[in-house]
């Protein structure tokens, strides 16, 4: 009987405390908690990503990750992931790696490791390399879904937005329409730019444009407008409109055809320059760092005349190993080479941001050049980066309030000094004051024992 009692109470006992650590399994799985004791609060959210998270309620966040499977950016990202999963009720994540799934890979367009697809309700966000602040205006855009208008100029053989050979932009289209902007065919002559285009695409004009034309780019860059320009090399001769147009906003259309060895050393074409360097402070470019590829393009660059209220950069850059060759016609004949008093050596500029500013200083109207059009066509949008360097100029000149900015956070190096006098304290408190406070204690300790045995 006793027997059966003790291995009664055993079971009992046993029972309890089963029942005790699922109790607190379940409290510290459903409150999480968690401080970052860092003074830069390296592991904690910006207080704009809460609010964003906050904005988005209770509805179902998705993040798909992009990562190889063993490399060291995967743990970085999951720790961002786990603060975002504290703060959001219902945030899911997981990671894949795109040579382990191409299937997967293929259906969300991902065209580079390190690349995460957000998810919530019916949309979707897109993002490469991914830091806070990109992640935090990604979910900007999906908490505030809005349909921005763009027209794109015909009547001068621009590639077209609906053919789907080589030499159209469809795959382009279907990006912008991913992200909700509404595409639509303009003639300059007979609409103008309608007052609904937030940006006016003029993608590779073969010939000259009249002054009507150029009148009604000018209204539109006055109004505040954007002007997305990519203009082709052309024949000797032609295409002056167009210096004259773009000297107006502070840049140089250059008559030549850039030639880059280095493309030769990655399988490519010494016609398609290899760009890898772009401007560290502009933001479209501040944190882009994926190589773009621009077949058969000519230099832009800032202008040598100084135009009042004009704010020019110039954006990406070709290696130092390329040059502008201006005899196009032994380019045609195969027998280009660098010569030192008629050729511009690399690195060389081939996309120009200018915008206007304001007696108030808040942004005007915005033009981008580009001496390539081909880059965006069908033949070479799902090229590296070219798409997405093609979509950040595009949200640029849209004018896209939806962003936040969020400091980069990095650990500092802070050392501590003390004067003479803190120093004589530390020394002291060392050397006499814990010996004196133990012995003290102690001496305490036996005396209330003596007094209490």
């Amino acid at each position: 009987m006793r027997y059966v009692l003790i291995r009664t109470q055993l079971l009992f006992v046993s029972v309890i405390l089963f029942i005790t650590f699922m109790l607190m399994m379940m409290i510290v799985s459903r409150y999480n908690r968690r401080w970052d004791f860092t003074q830069e609060k390296m592991y904690s959210l910006a207080d704009s990503t809460r609010q964003i998270l906050q904005r988005m309620g209770g509805h179902k966040l998705e993040v798909l990750a992009f990562y190889p499977q063993e490399d060291p950016a995967r743990k970085d990202i999951e720790v961002f992931f786990k603060q975002i999963e504290m703060t959001h009720p219902n945030f899911k994540y997981a990671f894949y790696d795109p040579d382990r799934v191409p299937r997967l890979a293929k259906e969300n367009h991902i065209k580079d490791i390190y690349t995460v697809v957000i998810r919530y309700q019916d949309r979707m966000e897109r993002i490469s390399r991914p830091t806070e602040e990109s992640f935090a205006n990604a979910l900007l855009r999906l908490a505030d879904p809005r349909v921005l208008d763009l027209c794109f100029s015909t009547g001068h053989n621009e590639a077209s937005i609906a053919r789907e050979d080589r030499n159209g932009m469809k795959m382009f289209r279907d990006v912008l329409e991913y992200n909700n902007y509404a595409l639509h065919e303009i003639i300059l002559t007979r609409d103008g730019v309608p007052d609904r285009c937030q940006v006016l695409v003029v993608a590779g004009p073969h010939r000259d444009m009249d002054p009507k034309e150029y009148e009604a780019l000018r209204t539109a860059f006055d109004q505040g407008k954007g002007i997305f320009f990519m203009i082709d090399p052309m024949d000797p001769g032609t295409g002056q409109s167009f210096h004259d147009f773009f000297k107006a906003f502070g840049i140089f259309l250059g008559n030549d055809v850039i030639v880059d060895k280095m493309s030769r050393m990655v399988g490519g074409d010494f016609l398609v320059p290899l760009v890898n360097q772009y401007l560290s402070t502009h933001p479209i470019t501040a944190d882009f760092k994926i190589t773009s590829f621009f077949p058969v393009a000519r230099t832009v660059q800032p202008s040598t005349d100084n135009v009042p209220d004009m704010e020019v950069s110039p954006l990406a850059f070709t290696g130092s190993g390329s040059w502008a060759e201006s005899d196009l016609g032994a380019l045609e004949k195969g027998d280009a080479s660098f010569q030192a008093e008629s050729d511009l050596s690399g690195p060389l500029a081939l996309a120009v941001a200018s915008e206007k500013k304001t007696a108030d200083g808040k942004s005007g109207g915005r033009l981008i050049v580009v001496g390539d059009s081909d880059f965006i066509t069908n033949a070479y949008v799902d090229l590296s980066g070219n798409e997405d360097l093609a979509l950040r100029m595009i949200h640029w000149l849209a004018k896209d309030d939806r962003a936040v900015a969020i400091p980069q956070k990095t650990l500092r190096y802070k050392p501590l000094f003390m004067t003479p006098v803190q120093q004589r304290i530390v020394l002291a408190l060392a050397i006499l004051g814990f010996p004196a406070f133990y012995l003290l204690s102690g001496m305490l300790r036996i005396f209330i024992r003596q007094k209490t045995s």
